[in-house]
């Protein structure tokens, strides 16, 4: 078993995949911790991203490939996650990526408790901006997101939860609110360790509004009690 798997739910992103997903693989290869496997769970209608898993230059990683045909966000990282053998599990998404040699490294040596979030940049193509440090906060679940995207999550794979299947949007505001509600507040690691892609492809960018309160509104509903009962 490996220490840590990293997660990376795939698809085509609009002819972009490749590239994403090569800047990745090229970041692992240099990392000082070498412990680890790379699951990756594709939703891609073509082989681009199995071939470059697949090529002779990234053989000294422990990639593990996988066809998905459960579409969407939730599902292929929930794909990603059920495949993943190591004892933590780490969600980067593909257009996001590590900042530097050490960021597994800094990972493992700062894990504690059951799951841990980190500091992030964001990239929009031409420049690293808006520092990002995260934070827990009672109202997450209504998308008062102050931790960040999945990619700066990591967690104990031991009987991990899945992202629900019915979000997109705010998948990871109810993702949070549920490590809290099992496991309490998360280990904060205030180290830019990952940068976060900002592109037309993001979610925030493609779902229309209406989703986007469709969404909200499932999310009162499915902690109505808490919201209108907590004392």
């Amino acid at each position: 078993m490996n220490l840590l798997s990293i997660c990376i739910p795939t698809y085509e992103m609009g002819g972009k995949g490749k590239e994403m997903l090569k800047r990745n693989l090229d970041i692992f290869k240099i990392q000082t911790f070498k412990d680890f496997e790379v699951v990756i769970s594709d939703n891609s209608e073509n082989d681009e991203i199995k071939d470059l898993c697949e090529n002779d230059i990234y053989k000294t990683l422990n990639i593990k490939y996988f066809r998905s045909h459960r579409k969407g966000m939730a599902q292929n990282t929930n794909e990603s996650i059920k495949h993943a053998t190591g004892d933590i599990i780490k969600i980067l998404y593909m257009d996001d990526y590590f900042t530097n040699k050490n960021s597994i490294k800094k990972i493992k040596d700062n894990f504690r408790g059951n799951w841990m979030v980190t500091g992030c940049e964001h990239d929009d193509g031409e420049r690293r901006f808006n520092s990002h440090y995260p934070s827990y906060n009672s109202k997450i679940y209504l998308g008062k997101n102050t931790i960040g995207s999945p990619s700066v999550l990591s967690f104990k794979n031991e009987d991990p939860l899945f992202f629900d299947e019915n979000m997109t949007w705010l998948l990871d505001c109810d993702y949070y609110k549920r490590l809290y509600d099992k496991y309490g507040e998360p280990t904060i690691l205030n180290d830019i360790n990952v940068v976060i892609g900002t592109s037309k492809y993001q979610m925030t960018n493609i779902l229309p509004y209406k989703t986007k309160i469709k969404e909200l509104l499932y999310m009162i509903i499915k902690y109505k009690k808490e919201l209108f009962f907590k004392t």
